[in-house]
């Protein structure tokens, strides 16, 4: 190539790089253009009529500075022996539109579960109701004694206090508008409850000449509660609320003998002390047993070292009335 041709070249490729700066110092002047014209119409915005003004006007507060009262109905979930369905008040006074104190009491009507159905009419071999043995006395009474010896929860009396973080409305098919909230509680309280009445060793009868039918005694226990809710509001004064809640006590649900301390302990170890295979036929799995003094279990006692936590949860819907029925109005 001549020198004049290589001129040519090295004149286009100046000429590029001119082009590419001069393209960047647009686009640059062009952004920041942009820019500041949207700093303009914020600061039109912001010193405009609606400089300072609250995100909502003339809003509703459905709860503050109210008293509000209504039936609950609610039932408890996974149950073992016995379904709960929970009969009961709420009473609550909300002193802000988003805090609220109250107290809510149940009464329990009892229901066998299938469970319980299918001990209490379960027989031998022979066609008779099954009874104890002499490995499980005094936890099983009988066929004929298992429903007494359950445990049934009677009430609960509850305070708490509420949050409701969250509020809006919901729309029906563009035809119907509802305000809703939604809110966490947390308190404490008692709960009642019958449960098989307590025996030591002899007390608790004998296998098999002195079996002894099940009785149940009154208790009261202390538990706190813990849940979630949503109320819908369909007018001013009238609203529904569903809920889930929490209430861990401890109790002994199947009247049941659970303590006392196990004598005979096996232990499994595999090849060179290392744990067993999973294969409980392999050869190099062995087994040693370890026996404890003392090792009384089950220890034939029903007694309150047999309770255990349950934790009671339940699900709840009712009707709230509010007072006084017209709420007030923020600015």
């Amino acid at each position: 190539m001549t020198r004049h041709g290589e001129g040519n070249v090295q004149e286009g490729r100046k000429g590029l790089v001119i082009m590419k700066r001069y393209t960047l110092a647009i686009a640059t002047v062009l952004a920041l253009c942009l820019a500041t014209e949207r700093v303009h119409a914020q600061e039109i915005l912001l010193e405009g009529p609606l400089a300072g003004a609250p995100a909502v006007r003339k809003l509703v507060l459905y709860r503050e500075m109210r008293f509000s009262v209504g039936p609950q109905f609610a039932y408890t979930i996974l149950n073992d022996y016995m379904h709960n369905f929970l009969l009961g008040g709420r009473i609550e006074f909300n002193i802000f539109d988003w805090l609220a104190i109250g107290a809510v009491g149940y009464y329990a009507v009892n229901v066998t579960t299938s469970l319980t159905d299918h001990i209490t009419s379960s027989t031998d071999i022979g066609g008779s109701p099954t009874s104890p043995a002499e490995s499980n006395y005094p936890s099983y009474t009988g066929s004929g004694n298992f429903e007494k010896q359950v445990a049934l929860l009677k009430g609960m009396y509850l305070g708490q206090v509420s949050l409701i973080p969250l509020r809006g409305k919901v729309s029906i098919f563009e035809k119907l508008f509802m305000a809703i909230d939604g809110y966490i509680f947390l308190g404490g309280g008692a709960v009642q409850y019958e449960e098989r009445q307590a025996c030591k060793k002899d007390g608790c009868g004998s296998w098999p000449d002195n079996i002894l039918e099940p009785k149940r005694v009154s208790q009261f226990g202390g538990t706190f509660t813990a849940g979630v809710g949503f109320m819908t509001f369909f007018n001013e004064w009238l609203a529904v609320n569903v809920e889930y809640r929490l209430t861990p006590f401890k109790w002994n649900a199947g009247g049941t003998d659970e303590a006392g301390q196990s004598g005979t302990q096996w232990t499994c170890t595999g090849t060179g002390g290392r744990p067993c295979s999973k294969n409980e036929d392999d050869p190099n799995n062995k087994w040693t047993t370890t026996t404890k003094s003392g090792g009384d279990y089950p220890d034939g006692n029903i007694d309150s070292n047999d309770q255990t936590w349950n934790m009671n949860q339940s699900i709840a819907i009712g009707a709230i009335f509010y007072f006084p029925l017209e709420p007030s109005i923020a600015d």
